[in-house]
């Protein structure tokens, strides 16, 4: 399905994308931001085409919190029994639109990213879409680019695909085929996890408080494994997502899903302890002699480090390969999860 998609596409495109110049007076900006909602609920009384569905949904299944990212499947199915061809956005910024309601339907802000891309005066790449009839095509999006989710609470989602692209800036001729309706999504965010309170974390060195810096990933895992080496436990805590971390066991992950918020917060309590004791996920509390940063990759909110660790055993050398999961939140790196590969000895 997927490869005859590509093939029509692909015979239709010059020079690998057509090219459409979008002027930035005509473009969406920061003052502009609640006219593109407005726009978005006004297609609810518009006619669609029969039989073409666009429908959305969790690409997998997270936990959600405030700015962090919300991956969303789009689908395109084609019910007709003829092609349904359409114009698809290289960005999808100017083929989709996305808006999230609170239960007071209250619409949240439009986010900066997408603000700053209908602002932008460079041309909008396109190709010219075919899909066959009972066939669909589908492509993944990130809301958190298209609207400001800064709270936590229960959101409706709902989408807006533009067939003909989106008809806010100039360039763009008046649209044929309307706009069409998704499905409309619950989303859950949840708090961000809770960290130690600033006021318990100071430093040893200089009697400061200890904060979250802003840091690299690569930066955030060697100043915890640091931490570590030196028994420096608050340190050792300060970029780590104890919430993620507890919950990759699932026997924990069920008691904690059951408990109520204060029980929760014992629950992780009881997890840092048993960390100090070396009762539980001894490859992360374990001290290492020695660390070498081999790897790091990292997109706008999650990244992974490679690690390699070594430990001495008096008689010889356990080297060992972590991989460090982490997420940005609130332009922090946190450390959620890792994986460990034995390397041998030496």
């Amino acid at each position: 399905m997927y490869r005859r998609i590509a093939a029509i596409a692909a015979s239709l495109v010059l020079s690998g994308a057509c090219a459409l110049s979008i002027g930035a007076q005509g473009a969406i900006g920061a003052g502009s931001a609640g006219a593109a909602q407005a726009s978005a609920a006004g297609t609810a009384g518009l006619s669609q085409p029969a039989g073409v569905d666009v429908t959305i949904r969790f690409y997998d299944k997270r936990l959600y919190y405030p700015e962090g990212s919300v991956p969303i499947k789009v689908t395109i199915s084609n019910n007709t029994a003829q092609t349904y061809r359409f114009k698809l956005a290289e960005d999808r910024v100017y083929s989709l639109l996305f808006e999230a309601r609170t239960p007071a339907n209250r619409p949240l802000d439009l986010a900066d990213d997408y603000k700053r891309t209908l602002a932008s005066t460079r041309p909008v790449f396109y190709r010219e879409m075919a899909v066959e009839p009972g066939e669909e095509y589908s492509f993944v999006e990130d809301l958190a680019r298209y609207v400001h989710v800064a709270d936590p609470g229960s959101y409706s989602v709902r989408a807006t695909f533009y067939p003909e692209l989106v008809q806010s800036a100039p360039g763009v001729p008046q649209a044929v085929v309307s706009p069409i309706l998704s499905n409309v999504l619950i989303l859950a965010v949840r708090p961000s996890p809770a960290v130690p309170p600033a006021s318990d974390l100071v430093s040893p060195d200089t009697g400061e408080i200890l904060r979250p810096e802003a840091l690299p990933p690569d930066e955030v895992v060697a100043r915890t494994i640091i931490a570590r080496q030196r028994s420096r436990w608050n340190e050792f805590f300060l970029y780590l997502d104890l919430e993620s971390l507890m919950n990759r066991d699932e026997t924990r992950k069920r008691a904690y899903d059951r408990e109520s918020d204060e029980g929760r917060r014992r629950l992780i309590e009881g997890y840092k302890a048993d960390l100090r004791t070396n009762v539980v996920d001894l490859d992360i509390v374990t001290i290492p002699a020695s660390f070498e940063i081999v790897d790091t990759r990292y997109s706008a909110n999650h990244g992974t480090v490679r690690v390699i660790e070594k430990f001495d055993y008096h008689s010889y050398m356990m080297v060992k390969e972590y991989d460090y999961e982490l997420v940005r939140r609130d332009n922090i790196w946190y450390i959620v999860g890792y994986s460990v590969l034995n390397k041998g000895t030496e």
